[in-house]
């Protein structure tokens, strides 16, 4: 059985800015973008260990796009909480806390 992924109101709402964003450039740029966040969604829900990040999070990059995907991962219940979709153009001191 699979990780279940929970997204967290503020990983929602930089999500939804980011979906905005990329629908102001193109479809063909918010589709690749949709794909990618696709694509890590798939991982994680088979193997969520990627390696610490910042303080008790972890986080995995987008292939081509500038933003990390926070989030924590309760092994007992096998839920991986997003925390975060953080663009990575913005200030490390902006990264989300847990």
């Amino acid at each position: 059985m699979g990780y279940k992924l929970v997204i967290l109101n503020p990983a929602q709402k930089e999500l939804s800015e980011a979906y905005e964003y990329y629908a102001k450039i193109s479809t063909t740029v918010l589709q690749s973008f949709d794909d990618q966040l696709e694509q890590i969604y798939q991982d994680l829900e088979i193997n969520p260990f990627y390696q610490f990040r910042y303080k008790n999070l972890r986080a995995v990059p987008f292939q081509s796009f500038p933003y990390l995907l926070f989030f924590s991962i309760n092994e007992q219940e096998k839920i991986v909480y997003i925390y975060s979709i953080f663009n990575t153009h913005q200030s490390p001191k902006k990264y989300p806390n847990s």
